[in-house]
């Protein structure tokens, strides 16, 4: 688990309620995500075919590992 994770979870309150300030920090992080994941959708919007060839590589050799 990471620091982060342990550090969550000893400020849990007693009945194991987020903290204010953990839940502003889960809410931040899923806008980072979904900023993340929006940002990715227009770019293979604008241009599908120079997307996927852009990532084709990293999806081949991905592949790659799983057939082993």
């Amino acid at each position: 688990m990471s620091d982060q994770g342990k550090n969550r979870k000893n400020k849990t309150s007693k009945h194991g309620e987020m903290t204010r300030e953990q839940k502003l920090e889960r809410e931040n992080e899923l806008l980072r995500l979904e900023v993340e994941y929006l940002k990715k959708l227009r770019a293979f919007q604008m241009d599908p075919e120079g997307y996927l060839r852009k990532h084709k590589q990293r999806y081949h050799s991905n592949s790659k590992k799983d057939s082993d």
